[in-house]
């Protein structure tokens, strides 16, 4: 596979006060679709000092490491670690902030961008807008459109659970 997924900030603090009350629920279903497909999934957590850790059902879901940051965008946190892929998939909080700098930085560096759009948050539903309307190279996808794209086949092996998980 050439795509990573990266989630962006889904700390309980944030959480807590996101507009879209399924924007967890959203994630661990596409979290356990990703899973299924072995694709490697990357966290970042902002200021954890003081937003606190990531929501535990997001963070079970984690494959690989968890960056801790300060700067809103993740793109040097994470750089090293994606090194190598040609696309990210980013899932996080929030859409006008940290996940809109780091599409942004990813675009600049030459990687192809896909937000799943149930698994994006902002507190105002208006800036999750705002942000896709200023990222016209990234793709705006919903899980579904991901997850059959990634299997591409009803013969591939993993076709029958993720179907399941979609369910």
């Amino acid at each position: 596979m050439d795509s990573v997924v990266v989630v962006i900030d889904m700390q309980t603090k944030l959480l807590n006060v996101m507009s879209d009350k399924n924007l967890v629920a959203n994630s661990v279903k596409f979290l356990k679709i990703a899973n299924e497909l072995g694709l490697k999934i990357i966290a970042t957590q902002q200021y954890k000092k003081g937003l606190g850790d990531s929501d535990e059902q997001i963070l079970n879901l984690i494959n690989s490491k968890i960056f801790d940051k300060l700067e809103f965008s993740a793109f040097n946190s994470i750089k090293d670690e994606i090194l190598g892929y040609k696309s990210v998939i980013l899932i996080g909080v929030e859409a006008h902030i940290c996940v809109y700098q780091t599409a942004l930085d990813l675009i600049k560096n030459g990687f192809s961008v896909t937000l799943i759009d149930e698994c994006i948050g902002s507190r105002d539903p208006q800036n999750k807008v705002l942000a896709y309307l200023n990222l016209k190279e990234a793709k705006v996808k919903s899980i579904e459109m991901v997850a059959f794209e990634l299997l591409q086949s009803a013969t591939h092996p993993s076709f029958k659970a993720i179907s399941n998980l979609i369910k």
